[in-house]
């Protein structure tokens, strides 16, 4: 049986369906179904602009529900990872199926945004590098000089 949402999720062909979600005040996810050629490329391009304009540094691009993947859209992820870079973040591109992660690769290994078989495996990447950024908390703390007076008291058990 089909309902009007099940019916919404079929996407037309030729046509481009992304889906963002803010998982973090400096990271974004895109999810893309459709087609991704010439043709909408510039849809990607505008949401990757707006989440980098909104102080992204770390952006996770999931093709696991793309058709088509053209090659002006891999170099938009390229140029995009390499913006990020520049901001001591990356681009992570999930579920990339066979000829587009193979074309993906083909670029050099300084410029290619990273990949991942799922988003939950460009999570656990992104865990894994985030902590070597500089994200830098609003207040600088204090730094206290420790001394066998500001150590708590340890006694033994009786």
């Amino acid at each position: 049986m089909f309902t009007s949402q099940s019916l919404r999720a079929v996407v037309p062909p030729g046509a481009l369906v992304v889906r963002e979600q803010r998982l973090d005040d400096v990271v974004h996810q895109l999810d893309v179904r459709g087609t991704l050629d010439a043709a909408t490329v510039g849809e990607l391009g505008r949401r990757i602009d707006a989440a980098l304009a909104g102080g992204v540094r770390w952006l996770i691009v999931d093709l696991a529900g793309a058709v088509t993947v053209a090659d002006e859209a891999l170099r938009a992820l390229v140029n995009a990872a390499r913006e990020l870079r520049s901001r001591k973040g990356e681009l992570i591109v999930a579920g990339a199926q066979g000829d587009a992660a193979q074309r993906l690769a083909a670029f050099e290994v300084a410029h290619r945004p990273a990949q991942a078989a799922n988003v939950d495996q460009a999570i656990m990447i992104l865990k894994m590098l985030r902590p070597k950024t500089d994200i830098r908390s609003g207040q600088p703390r204090a730094k206290q000089r420790i001394t066998s007076l500001t150590l708590p008291r340890i006694e033994p058990r009786t």
